[in-house]
């Protein structure tokens, strides 16, 4: 319970958020860690690779700016990680506002399902694909080889995303969505009735559902733009391959 843990953020220049996000690290109730900002104007994803080379811990806790652990996340993480080769976290949307809201409780469905990711792991862990964007940390994981372990604490994650800007967000990542398909073409996350439906119901999750009903026929307006996006930029490469071989 005292090995040295490197806490990795990669930032943009003069990010607002980067002193909330440390301050909590400070106040952690596992101190042994060292914290290693990378603000080298590139992806996430290099960046992240960047701060992997440097540093000096046994596990790595991968965090973005905005994001704030809770007190007890680091210890508990080192504590779960015993036998596992990563630790999947709870995550808790704080960004205000109704949309806020939606996307906290969507989130709850995916803690540990094959839409979550790792973000606390072993040293020795594989580098991100820099090629991709968004969807990095989903091809990361898969080369993490689950099943993971998962934190009783969380971390919580005030983007301050509006509508507007996640819909430009997921037009973004959407970009990346056919290298990582290419390289996981069997991945249950493609698999439409779990991703759109199964994944709400599952494992008692309806209970959630029924609870809050309006929620969920907002989160499935969401679903469909979602997979119109996806749609779009999918007949948008496929497009592009046929002409590229043919001119």
């Amino acid at each position: 319970m005292n090995k040295l843990v490197s806490v990795i953020i990669p930032v943009t220049q003069n990010d607002p958020h980067l002193t909330s996000c440390l301050r909590a690290i400070r106040r952690s109730t596992y101190k042994n860690v060292e914290t290693i900002v990378v603000d080298e104007g590139l992806e996430r994803s290099a960046q992240r690779n960047i701060g992997m080379s440097r540093a000096k811990g046994e596990y790595f806790l991968f965090l973005d700016s905005d994001q704030e652990v809770s007190y007890d996340l680091i210890e508990d993480c080192v504590r779960k990680i015993n036998g596992y080769v990563a630790v999947n976290i709870p995550e808790r949307v704080v960004t205000k506002g109704f949309f806020g809201r939606l996307r906290d409780w969507e989130r709850q469905f995916y803690t540990g399902t094959c839409i979550d990711v790792p973000r606390f792991v072993k040293r020795g862990c594989p580098h991100f694909d820099e090629q991709q964007h968004g969807t990095e940390d989903s091809d990361w994981a898969r080369r993490l080889h689950p099943p993971f372990a998962l934190s009783e604490s969380c971390f919580y994650h005030n983007d301050g995303v509006n509508l507007w800007s996640y819909l430009k967000k997921k037009s973004y990542y959407a970009k990346s969505m056919k290298r990582f398909r290419d390289r996981n073409p069997q991945d249950k996350i493609y698999n439409f009735w779990w991703r759109c439906f199964g994944v709400y119901f599952e494992n008692g999750k309806w209970r959630m559902v029924l609870r809050k009903p309006h929620y969920f026929i907002c989160l499935m307006g969401l679903v469909f733009i979602r997979g119109i996006i996806y749609i779009w930029f999918r007949q948008h490469h496929e497009m592009r391959r046929i002409w590229d071989y043919y001119i």
